[in-house]
């Protein structure tokens, strides 16, 4: 199997992304990452604030100089999140969270730099790279399981399925411990070619991850329509839920409706003790969050047997 680091490398020498860079104003004096972003990361991948960032194009051209150096230098990375079992705190997987290491060591959260990615045309790039990443990681270990988010531009792109069912081939033993995890908004576009994508992926074995529902324009046609085998609520209806009884009814009933229709479901956001006794009782399948492990650099195989009982 190829180094993604390698593949990743090739694409920008063959000018793949290099070109994109001309869209970015050069009108501005160049700044440092720690400029760049209003947080910063420690070396166990967990982000950290620092200094209030600038704004506007000045930001902008300092978040285009560090991606397009990170790619050039393979300086992007994974970070992994335990997804744990309610009821036995046992992972199920771990979520692989894109991080880019900075100059000087430091990490930056993929939150700080996605966006604009996805301005310049670069996220199908960066989509690949995570992708062929997190398979060389299954196929380093037959025993872990990881899941990973792709973009909503992504999710509808037919070059990234091939892309996949050639990496995974039949490799059912790889593609049965992967989950693919496409955003709510990635899905409110064409519900018809979200339903295919989903059934591609299913087609090649993996598993497939509604997230960060209820963030946004939350529809329930997604639960109806989309046979997603787990649904991530989103941690803004999970954080605190204890203090607020509204957003409590709110979420009783969207959890009742999503095991109705037969999919796991996932709190995300879950960070103290308080809130995770009480999903456990109100019947959630799986948690993530800090309360039950941070963002953490290193060979996933090693973490899942660290986390293997919370």
């Amino acid at each position: 199997m190829p180094d993604p680091r390698s593949s990743l490398r090739e694409r920008w020498q063959d000018g793949q992304v290099r070109a994109s860079t001309r869209r970015i104003s050069t009108s501005c004096h160049t700044v440092g990452l720690a400029d760049m972003r209003g947080e910063r990361a420690g070396h166990d991948g967990e982000v950290r604030a620092i200094a209030r960032p600038p704004s506007g194009e000045r930001r902008r051209s300092a978040v285009a100089t560090a991606v397009e150096a990170a790619l050039r230098e393979d300086r992007l990375l994974l970070a992994f999140q335990p997804v744990v079992c309610a009821a036995t705190g046992r992972v199920d997987y771990f979520e692989c969270l894109l991080r880019m290491r900075d100059e000087g060591g430091g990490l930056v959260s993929g939150g700080e730099f996605i966006t604009l990615v996805e301005e310049l045309g670069w996220i199908g790039l960066i989509d690949r790279y995570v992708l062929e990443k997190t398979v060389h990681e299954l196929a380093a270990d037959p025993e872990v399981r990881l899941g990973f988010n792709i973009s909503g531009i992504t999710a509808g792109d037919r070059r990234w399925l091939r892309s996949l069912t050639t990496l995974l081939g039949h490799r059912r033993d790889i593609a049965r411990r992967l989950v693919v995890e496409i955003t709510e908004t990635a899905a409110l576009g064409d519900f018809a070619e979200s339903a295919r994508f989903v059934d591609a992926l299913h087609d090649a074995g993996c598993r497939v991850a509604l997230d960060d529902f209820g963030a946004g324009h939350t529809s329930l046609r997604h639960l109806q329509i989309l046979p997603v085998d787990i649904v991530k609520i989103d941690g803004s209806l999970v954080r605190n839920l204890t203090n607020r009884p509204q957003t409590m009814i709110f979420f009783r009933h969207l959890l009742g409706l999503i095991k109705d229709l037969g999919s796991a479901t996932v709190a995300e956001g879950v960070e103290n003790a308080e809130d995770a006794a009480l999903l456990r009782a109100e019947g959630i399948g799986f948690l993530q969050g800090h309360h039950f492990g941070r963002p953490t650099i290193g060979r996933a195989s090693l973490q899942m047997a660290e986390h293997a009982v919370s």
